[in-house]
């Protein structure tokens, strides 16, 4: 009996140090601001609760446009670094136990490359070019337009300082043209870093947002890594079998990019809804789901050592690099 209450106890504390996740796409940071701007940090209460297994994250303030940005989340006054300052000390006041990556996303308020390497200074290590819509730098899937050359010189700012270039939300033209300078700039003795931080197949679920074979094959060439985002309309068009359906995605770009390249992510946007109404899709896999039922489910494909890159160890290294 004293062995095999042994070996059942072993078990269970490897499994609590499998299920410590790491999330490569929280709007954590975005959350931070609208609670001090509505100067109540109750929600925040919340947000600890469903952090609890999150180990470490890449924390995001996004960037809408003007209109929504005033609409869904009442920002109207935008001062990226002003934001930036207070988000990440907001951060560190309530989640300063966790390992973290600032980042930002939808770069289209940040001025120039001053202002970029003023970010950097303040902890930014990680920039997504463009949200869905077209910017000064390049366009997310609501335009056509490519890299612009403002956009070609942020990156090559970014790279120089050590911020990786996050390739989530970009179109495929700005995408391509984006690929194209950070292979040069590796070519040139650069320290290129790059990452799709939520992003899933596109041959699996057909949205916009997802990579085709021969992105993801780029992003592998790069040593980037993937975010696998559990975020429902980026795993199935009809938003059923979700673990199934996600634990697919993994696979699949798993095999394409190797098993030390895949990442977790939520992108949760639950908070849109429950601190300013806004009718979000919220059919997820949330830390949770992914800690009850997925873990479980890559058992049946991986071992204990492969679980653990996906799910924490891939993305802490990441952090790590930066």
């Amino acid at each position: 009996m004293v062995p095999c209450l042994a070996l059942l106890c072993v078990l269970f504390f490897f499994c609590l140090e499998v299920i410590r996740v790491f999330d490569a796409h929280y709007d954590l940071l975005t959350i931070l601001y609208c609670c001090y701007l509505r100067d109540d940090f109750s929600y925040v209460e919340k947000l600890q609760s469903d952090l609890s297994d999150v180990h470490s994250l890449i924390a995001n303030l996004y960037f809408m446009s003007r209109d929504e940005m005033k609409e869904e989340l009442h920002i109207e006054n935008i001062n990226v670094v002003e934001m930036f300052r207070i988000s990440t000390s907001l951060f560190k006041k309530y989640f300063g136990d966790k390992k973290v990556l600032f980042s930002i996303e939808g770069c289209d308020y940040i001025r120039d490359e001053v202002e970029l390497e003023e970010l950097y200074n303040l902890g930014l290590r990680n920039i997504l070019l463009v949200w869905n819509n077209e910017s000064k730098y390049g366009s997310g899937n609501r335009s056509d337009k490519g890299l612009s050359d403002l956009g070609k010189k942020i990156i090559k700012k970014a790279v120089n300082l050590g911020i990786s270039i996050d390739l989530s939300h970009m179109n495929e033209n700005t995408f391509w043209d984006s690929i194209k300078l950070l292979n040069n700039l590796k070519n040139d003795g650069y320290d290129v870093r790059v990452l799709a931080s939520h992003s899933n197949s596109y041959n699996l679920c057909s949205n916009k947002r997802n990579l085709d074979d021969s992105q993801i094959e780029a992003i592998g060439k790069l040593s980037g890594k993937i975010g696998l985002v559990s975020y429902g309309p980026f795993i199935n068009e009809k938003k059923i079998d979700l673990e199934e359906n996600y634990l697919n995605h993994i696979k699949y770009i798993e095999n394409i990019i190797g098993i030390d390249n895949v990442m977790i992510a939520t992108d949760n946007m639950e908070f849109a809804t429950d601190m300013f109404g806004v009718e979000e899709d919220i059919s997820l896999l949330n830390h949770k789901n992914i800690i009850k039922s997925l873990t479980n489910m890559l058992r049946n494909y991986y071992n204990s050592e492969e679980i653990d890159k996906i799910i924490k160890v891939n993305g802490e290294r990441f952090i790590e690099e930066r």
